[in-house]
């Protein structure tokens, strides 16, 4: 009798053993779907900025440069070298934001965005493209009004901060 109450214990311990290992089979099975899509969300979003990034090409820096100094100058070119750099770099944006919405980031893509808008958006081209672009794509509704109060408060920030950074150079001295 001692004996038929042991094993029906043991039988039913070793049910419960059985039934906690299925469950954590599925939670492992659980996050390594979710590391997945991390990963595919990843290679998806490297493989668009690399494509970009061959646009840009060895006259990147003068294309930009010339965004700043003199936009209505460019070429059409020089225009395609700045959207794919501006393309790419939402796009870096958007990844991180897709990061959040999956659990892997938290609200660290939005210090992205802040830190970057004044930089790239906050001149005239870069608001024009940055116009065009919203209207023309599909942009998460958070990361469009984060992009959005950020240019309202850094309308015109990338020239000036270029310029602070010459007038802070010491004189040179010969």
């Amino acid at each position: 009798m001692n004996s038929d109450r042991l094993g029906n214990w043991l039988q039913v311990g070793a049910n419960l053993g059985i039934i906690v290992g299925l469950v954590l089979v599925g939670v492992q099975l659980k996050q390594n779907t979710d590391l997945l899509r991390v990963q595919l969300l990843y290679e998806e979003s490297q493989r668009f900025i690399e494509h970009e990034q061959t646009m840009i090409g060895e006259n990147g820096a003068e294309a930009w440069a010339k965004s700043l100094t003199a936009p209505r100058e460019m070429t059409l070119a020089e225009r395609r070298v700045m959207e794919s750099y501006l393309y790419a770099m939402t796009e870096q944006w958007r990844a991180s934001y897709m990061l959040r919405e999956l659990g892997v980031l938290d609200e660290e893509w939005k210090d992205r965005i802040v830190e970057e808008t004044k930089y790239y958006l906050g001149n005239p081209f870069g608001r024009a493209w940055w116009k065009a672009y919203r209207d023309t794509t599909r942009v998460p509704p958070e990361m469009l009004l984060l992009v959005e109060e950020m240019l309202v408060k850094n309308p015109d920030f990338t020239l000036p901060y270029h310029d602070a950074l010459m007038d802070g150079l010491p004189e040179e001295t010969h």
